[in-house]
């Protein structure tokens, strides 16, 4: 369950739990209990009637309050749609009695109280999924895999770059940061591809005999696995960023980070809120397009002379 840029798993689950103790709650309460009336003999409409108007009433503003805060965390708009569905309209518009119409409402909270609690557990076991996700986190995109140094020979992707943590850095605690690498990436390059593919099988064949594998500086690599129905986005860029942001949503406040040198994937990865990072030139397979020596020639294609003042036609 994909969430909204910046909100995480555990405060989706504080927000569906006030959800349901909080606002579905007092609905729920204040709907007319129509046994009482009917053991005294009194026409249940006569006296319980104008509570369920304003009970209604209170529905009415609840759902489409709640639908708006719904939208602000879950990016599936179905999930917000679940409050003014069929039995919305069922309740509010169908010329039903009193009675009934108390009791389809009763029903219906009932439901949507499930839904809630439901969606909680989905959470809940995604942040349980991924509780071992404890060192930095690197997803590494195909562009990446493709145009840089071998990802296992590649110091920015294995974990041994200088930065924060590093054995130069006794400020830092001193001692190398472990990684946890994922790999997403779906594009074929020939020749390249077939490389990289060969490099993933191992990967893969050490997943399914030991349940992991590692680089050999001890960084462990993982394929982040998509849920059961779960539905790929047509674009794979979008798929990866977006599988990230599901990621970073589990283990938060452990940080991920995105490596990839590809502009649209960095922008991709801003919008979620998402860090990212990238080899250094260096590492960058020659001939590809990319690094110093072909920025210059980059920025003159899209450079004109802006003509002076007055010298415009």
């Amino acid at each position: 369950m994909l969430l909204r840029p910046g909100v995480t798993c555990e405060k989706a689950i504080r927000f569906l739990d006030d959800l349901v103790q909080g606002g579905l709650n007092d609905v729920r309460n204040s709907v007319p209990n129509f046994a009482q009336p009917m053991l005294a003999g009194v026409e249940p409409s006569k006296l319980a009637g104008p509570d369920l108007v304003v009970t209604l009433r209170q529905y009415t503003e609840w759902t489409a309050t709640t639908a708006r805060q719904l939208a602000d965390v879950f990016t599936d708009p179905a999930v917000p749609a679940r409050l003014r569905g069929e039995h919305y309209s069922h309740i509010v518009h169908s010329p039903l009695t009193p009675y009934r119409t108390a009791l389809l409402l009763h029903w219906e909270l009932g439901e949507l109280a499930t839904y809630f609690m439901e969606l909680q557990n989905q959470m809940r076991q995604t942040v349980e999924e991924y509780r071992s996700y404890r060192q930095r986190v690197l997803v590494v995109d195909a562009n990446t895999l493709l145009h840089c140094q071998r990802f296992d020979k590649n110091p920015v992707v294995s974990g041994v770059r200088k930065g924060p943590g590093d054995a130069g850095d006794p400020a830092r605690g001193g001692g190398r940061d472990r990684y946890q690498v994922l790999l997403r990436g779906q594009r074929k390059i020939r020749k390249r591809a077939r490389g990289v593919y060969e490099l993933l099988g191992d990967v893969l064949k050490g997943l399914s005999t030991e349940g992991r594998f590692e680089l050999h500086d001890g960084t462990e690599v993982k394929v982040l696995r998509d849920e059961l129905g779960h539905r790929r986005l047509p674009n794979n860029d979008d798929e990866a960023v977006a599988r990230a942001a599901h990621l970073q949503q589990a283990i938060a406040p452990r940080q991920i980070t995105v490596i990839t040198r590809d502009n649209g994937m960095r922008g991709k990865a801003m919008t979620w809120c998402l860090p990212w990072d990238f080899p250094p030139d260096k590492y960058l397979i020659p001939e590809d397009g990319f690094g110093a020596k072909h920025r210059e020639a980059n920025l003159a294609s899209i450079s004109v002379d802006v003509p002076e003042d007055g010298d415009d036609t």
